[in-house]
């Protein structure tokens, strides 16, 4: 015996300031309800017919340069050490703005910037419908934060998926255009052609703003958005 504590007994504050954290996250997710759950009734149509306008496929270096600069400082190898990151993300829940999909290859974390835009999206998004005179739907958010674990199991299935992808740091998540949540029978009934291309042009009136880039992925029926803040 030489006197010394074993590494693995030694815990560093960086250590201790993220377990603080990851409780307090815990603890504010069991004291957050919401009335808006996964109800509503969900409207799809696989091929809307979007305006030219709103298909915009920012460069790909552009997405990771924004990612790296206001995101995580490095990917997350495994979901099991998304807890260490807590202090940077924000968990993701369904409310009355947007409804999340399962995710089987993400994680439903952002950081407090890519929060602020998927937010102000949704809103903007009901705000428009109202004023139209038409029921409030949600947008549907398919995916978010992925681990380096998550890419791995996503290129057993598709085999083009980025490797270094800005869905590692917390700014980006998708969003679909083929369907949409109603919340409201108050007003007339949008059609899907007409929601999808709503949601475009608020995507596109915050990339003009700065606020992101986008990525109009029709393969995968979404908007691929990264925050720039």
């Amino acid at each position: 015996m030489n006197g010394h504590m074993p590494n693995c007994r030694h815990i560093t504050a960086r250590h201790l300031t993220a377990i603080i954290a990851a409780l307090l996250l815990l603890v504010m997710e069991g004291c957050t309800s919401s009335r808006f759950g996964e109800g509503g009734h969900t409207f799809r149509q696989d091929n809307p017919e979007i305006d030219r306008r709103f298909q915009i496929a920012d460069l790909g270096g552009q997405q990771l340069e924004a990612a790296t600069r206001y995101g995580l400082s490095k990917p997350i190898r495994r979901r099991s050490g998304i807890w260490l990151r807590a202090w940077r993300l924000r968990k993701i829940k369904t409310n009355r703005y947007y409804l999340l999909d399962p995710m089987p290859h993400s994680n439903p974390y952002l950081t407090s910037g890519g929060k602020w835009v998927l937010k102000t999206i949704a809103k903007r998004f009901q705000k428009k419908l109202r004023k139209a005179g038409y029921r409030e739907h949600r947008i549907i958010v398919t995916s978010m934060l992925r681990t380096r674990e998550d890419i791995g199991g996503l290129k057993k299935i598709n085999r083009v998926a980025a490797t270094n992808s800005s869905h590692m740091y917390g700014t980006t998540f998708d969003v679909s255009f083929t369907r949409f949540n109603r919340i409201s029978m108050d007003g007339m009934q949008p059609s899907n052609h007409l929601m999808a291309n709503l949601l475009g042009e608020v995507i596109c009136e915050l990339r003009k703003e700065g606020e992101c880039w986008i990525i109009f992925e029709r393969s995968q029926h979404c908007f691929h958005v990264t925050a720039r803040r």
